[in-house]
């Protein structure tokens, strides 16, 4: 009864302008938020095994360079010099062996007769992105050494020495479930290790052991000869591509170009959804205004009523708790329309459009953009109620 005599001389229009703008806006902002949560989640074959900041440097090869002129080392006042510079977060030199290396098969592992000569080198724990359920620690009592060999490693047997022995091509999954046999041997020994490969990398070119491995065994069998880093890891700001291209004139580095590739095309896709989510977000402000002036159009149109419920004994709070209801129960249906909007829109266009290109994105939960549709409803409702609240004070006071 309450409802219908303060509702009565409601008027449409400024309702339907302000919900048709109130679910287009939260539509646009919560399928912004929710494409930049997945393009984040972006990665090229590049960057499969590290972080998407995570950039892997090394010094250009010169005429210079082969005529012994100058050096692709990294000194420690060029490390020194990497690690002042403000986009860059993090500066992690590779460990070279100071030992020779091969790659052999282990008898008994269905694995064909072959010899691999290579170097092996470690990273810091913390620029190992390998999955949670592989075991990346080594001791000296564990019973194998887990190992990242490149994928060339794999291109170069199967495409190089299979066809030329007439061997079984060999797949990843193949040897990732095989033992393997790690020679290291130096003028002080030789010793011999197994080993388990637990993924493949393209973007380093070396065999990756564990460091507490490669420390262990240079102090054991190593020449004692004092190796300057000639790779380097470093993590950036995000959006420095540009502070990276600097860099590389600066120092003479050689920086995959597929690494700044991504980079820029991470930043504009972001920055064009940025731009789409401000204009959503002012949709959304200027929405929550429309609602604010309807709810006080009704109010005043409905003053005399209000004026006369208060005098027979209406509460204040039983007729702003009235007025609140009502948008609640509309802002409620235009939040679910919008969530629903966001996820089809997401999942029957934006998701088909990227896998009919070959785009693959790792999908990021959408339990973030219902928290911001539920922040929305929230702000919503309070800022209404503190209008409608106000406005039938004042009623209240004439």
């Amino acid at each position: 009864m309450l409802k219908k005599i303060l509702f009565r001389n409601n008027t449409n229009f400024q309702f339907i302008f302000a919900t048709i703008g109130s679910i287009i806006g939260l539509s646009a902002l919560l399928l912004s938020f929710q494409l930049i949560m997945d393009v984040q989640s972006f990665h090229s074959s590049e960057e499969e095994l590290f972080g998407p900041n995570t950039v892997v440097i090394q010094k250009k090869v010169t005429k210079l360079t082969t005529v012994g002129m100058n050096s692709t080392e990294f000194t420690p006042e060029d490390i020194q010099a990497l690690r002042d510079k403000d986009f860059i977060t993090d500066v992690a030199p590779f460990k070279s062996a100071d030992f020779g290396v091969q790659i052999r098969e282990l008898p008994g592992e269905g694995i064909p007769s072959f010899v691999f000569d290579g170097f092996l080198q470690s990273v810091p724990n913390r620029f190992m992105d390998i999955e949670k359920d592989i075991d990346w620690n080594w001791s000296e009592n564990k019973d194998f050494v887990p190992v990242v060999l490149p994928k060339d490693f794999l291109m170069m047997i199967n495409y190089g020495f299979a066809q030329s022995a007439g061997i079984p091509q060999l797949s990843a999954e193949m040897l990732m479930a095989a033992r393997l046999k790690l020679v290291v041997h130096s003028s002080k020994g030789r010793e011999e290790h197994v080993i388990r490969i637990v993924s493949f990398s393209n973007k380093i070119s070396s065999i990756l052991a564990p460091e507490a491995f490669l420390e262990a065994t240079n102090a054991k069998l190593g020449e004692g000869n004092i190796i300057n880093p000639n790779r380097v890891f470093i993590k950036t700001i995000d959006d420095s591509y540009g502070e990276l291209e600097d860099l590389m004139e600066e120092m003479n580095l050689d920086i995959a170009k597929s690494a700044i590739d991504v980079a820029k095309v991470k930043t504009f896709i972001a920055v064009v959804i940025g731009i789409f989510g401000i204009a959503a977000i002012l949709i959304v402000l200027l929405s929550l205004m429309g609602f604010v002036q309807y709810s006080q159009l009704v109010i005043n149109k409905a003053s005399y009523e209000i004026k006369t419920l208060l005098r027979i004994g209406y509460s204040i709070k039983s007729i702003v708790k009235t007025f609140v209801n009502q948008l609640s129960l509309i802002f409620g249906i235009i939040t679910i329309i919008s969530i629903v909007i966001m996820l089809c829109v997401k999942f029957f266009i934006v998701n088909t459009w990227l896998d009919e290109n070959g785009i693959q994105l790792v999908e990021s939960s959408i339990f973030p953009a219902i928290f911001i549709a539920l922040g929305t409803f929230g702000l919503f409702i309070i800022s209404n109620f503190l209008n409608i609240k106000r406005t039938v004070l004042n009623l209240g006071k004439e």
